[in-house]
């Protein structure tokens, strides 16, 4: 089977920016309609090419991770056009190519397993801001804003939500590193108590609150939220950027029990990346970054309020926060390639770019938003 002929069957139905790609062959090829070339993608060999023909986004994740995929220039461009595959006409070559991929695959061969990382702060600290730690998209109050300036806008906005008097009781429902947990403590004066299923987590979170002396104000604990039962009611709870790991089938169920930890009037504050259409996660990215994950629809978000019985009081679209976030965290991963490298492997560096790289275009195009909440118990 010519491998080369078969992606040319493909490529040359895309529209738009012109780009190359660089066989293993030695052929050199360009495509699109638009400009000059802004990137070349650079395929190792014909193997490669059964691999995504059988696995689509896995497949390419993987080969990417391992380098039998690169590409050079604008990444972000090819991850843009990559939406244009689902448009291809197939043609008689590439319907036979992917048969006889799939008939010449041995059989019998075991699975590749998802690399499980333990991603501590020595990762995430070159990648997230030193203020407070926060793995979730900040607000940029002026387009120059720092990512450290951003994310303490980020928890100020939060505390503005709420609008709780000192001494309010709180949940915070995936505490990360304790950013919002010492905001809310020192400076709202809160009484907090928060859940954590990552002991590097809980451990740094820990000694942060001790640090600024609130140990007798603040409780974190190890605590799957998708399984807890709360036995006291608060005053307020918040959920930054953990709605995404309920899963689609616990979030109706998750949403209303957790609700009733919530005392009557209580606020809720949710900040999640959510769709305004309903769509599965990629299975590279359920495998190596995302497993379990699921984005919520607008609308399934709002059957799931419903049937808890709380309120929506505030509903807001501020995606253009995540695109500023995920440029920050994506200068910095790229800034600090050789220690990541380093630290874990060429390999891990790819899927950090591949996916930031892969999130910020999907934010562009508007396949993801980031959406925060503020909902009220009657």
């Amino acid at each position: 089977m010519n491998y080369v002929s078969v992606l040319d069957d493909i490529f040359k139905q895309f529209q738009g920016t012109r780009f190359t790609i660089h066989y293993w062959n030695g052929q050199v090829m360009e495509y699109g309609t638009t400009g000059t070339s802004v990137f070349t993608l650079h395929i190792a060999n014909a193997h490669t090419v059964k691999r995504l023909l059988l696995q689509g986004a896995l497949g390419f994740g993987e080969a990417y991770m391992e380098g039998s995929i690169t590409i050079t220039g604008d990444i972000e461009a090819y991850l843009a056009l990559r939406h244009q595959f689902r448009h291809v006409r197939p043609s008689f070559r590439l319907v036979y190519a992917k048969l006889l991929a799939q008939l010449t695959q041995p059989w019998g061969r075991k699975k590749q397993i998802a690399y499980h990382y333990d991603l501590g702060t020595e990762f995430f600290s070159l990648l997230l801001d030193a203020t407070t730690m926060s793995y979730s998209a900040g607000r940029f109050v002026q387009s120059a804003d720092t990512l450290d300036q951003a994310q303490v806008a980020k928890l100020q906005l939060v505390g503005d939500w709420l609008q709780l008097p000192p001494g309010a009781t709180l949940l915070d429902l995936g505490a990360g590193w304790g950013g919002f947990a010492e905001y809310s403590a020192t400076k709202l004066q809160l009484l907090v108590d928060g859940y954590s299923l990552s002991k590097k987590q809980l451990d740094y979170a820990t000694t942060r609150i001790k640090k600024v002396g609130k140990s007798n104000t603040v409780s974190l604990v190890y605590q799957d939220f998708i399984t807890a039962t709360p036995s006291r009611k608060y005053e307020g709870m918040v959920m930054i950027e953990a709605l995404e790991h309920v899963g689609q089938n616990n979030l109706v169920s998750f949403m209303t029990e957790i609700s009733e930890a919530l005392a009557p009037g209580a606020p809720w504050y949710l900040q999640f990346t959510g769709r305004y259409r309903p769509k599965l996660v990629d299975p590279w990215t359920l495998k190596y970054v995302f497993p379990g994950g699921h984005l919520p629809a607008k609308e399934e978000f709002l059957a799931a309020v419903t049937a808890a019985g709380l309120m929506v009081e505030r509903f807001e679209d501020n995606t253009d926060d995540y695109l500023k976030t995920m440029r920050l965290w994506i200068d910095a991963l790229e800034s600090n390639q050789t220690e990541i490298e380093a630290l874990f492997s060429p390999s891990f560096f790819r899927l950090w770019q591949l996916w930031m790289h892969g999130a910020y275009v999907n934010f562009d195009l508007g396949d993801m938003s980031l959406f925060r909440v503020l909902l009220r118990k009657p």
